[in-house]
């Protein structure tokens, strides 16, 4: 299909007065879309619609155009980035979110920058940047390029500390996969009363790989009484999926989310010294 607006996969940057970040009170930031209407909000929803029963080339001829008439349109660029990548053209995927995250980033004021203003996710036009952020970081995670993902998820963090979407199990698998337990720790601290099996496990496994035998211990009772099936599915010589399994939809506490984890995660355990081992002498002491 030909590319309508622009030819060097490099789309146009808004015009003046177009997009601006307002404050909102004590160290939150909103950005604000001048432009963009009621009506053409419509037009963007008629694509993703059309996109949800299968109508990829209408949708993505209506994303194409609504970015000819509205380069500001952060949401656009990420939803059309989606839609590329699940049709095979990762590359254009990925220059379509960097763009868009260099035009939100191109407009943050000082504070926001410097990690000392909130971009809450509550605030609804926060959330398009939110968004391509997010997907960016999840592409270069995916291409390797983990210290850039890690670089982008902590910021996300920083400018939505109750993180809406996520991002803190994101932030862990990136701190394991470049061997970094200190760095999963600080995540697990700084969201304490976190059930999520990638922090509760975590900490535990980080624990274990600094060598803090007491300290992982007891993590690890937490972490399995919380979510014992996450503890029994670990330590498992053969795994399967349950039957109807779904990575997409993940139960809380069912032997879904537990195989989720081990399918993720499980390798780091296994290649942990000890913890495999510890982690059934737990499991063991207080299924007894």
């Amino acid at each position: 299909m030909k590319k309508v607006w622009y030819e060097d996969l490099t789309p146009g940057m808004p015009p003046e007065g177009s997009l601006q970040v307002e404050a909102r009170g004590e160290g939150d930031w909103e950005f604000v879309f001048p432009r963009l209407t009621l009506t053409i909000y419509e037009y963007f929803h008629d694509a993703i619609e059309s996109w949800e029963v299968g109508d990829v080339t209408f949708a993505e001829q209506r994303y194409r155009q609504l970015l000819t008439d509205y380069p500001e349109f952060i949401d656009a660029y990420h939803h059309l980035a989606i839609l590329l990548e699940e049709t095979g053209d990762e590359d254009e995927a990925y220059k379509l979110w960097q763009h868009a995250v260099r035009i939100g980033e191109e407009h943050l004021p000082d504070p926001v920058r410097a990690g000392k203003g909130r971009l809450p996710w509550l605030m609804i036009d926060n959330r398009p940047f939110l968004r391509a952020c997010h997907g960016l970081g999840l592409e270069l995670r995916e291409r390797g390029e983990i210290d850039e993902a890690l670089a982008i998820f902590m910021r996300l963090l920083d400018w939505n500390p109750n993180d809406n979407q996520g991002i803190r199990d994101l932030v862990v698998r990136c701190h394991f996969l470049i061997d970094q337990p200190d760095g999963v720790l600080e995540v697990c601290e700084r969201y304490p009363d976190d059930g999520m099996e990638t922090l509760l496990y975590g900490r535990a496994l980080a624990l274990i790989q600094l060598g803090e035998a007491r300290k992982a211990r007891e993590a690890l009772e937490l972490a399995v009484e919380h979510l014992p099936l996450v503890a029994q599915e670990l330590v498992k010589e053969r795994h399967r999926a349950p039957k109807d399994f779904d990575p997409d939809h993940i139960t809380l506490w069912s032997p879904g989310q537990a195989y989720h984890y081990w399918l993720e995660q499980g390798h780091h355990w296994k290649r942990t010294e000890g913890a495999l081992e510890l982690l059934r002498e737990v499991l063991e002491g207080m299924e007894g």
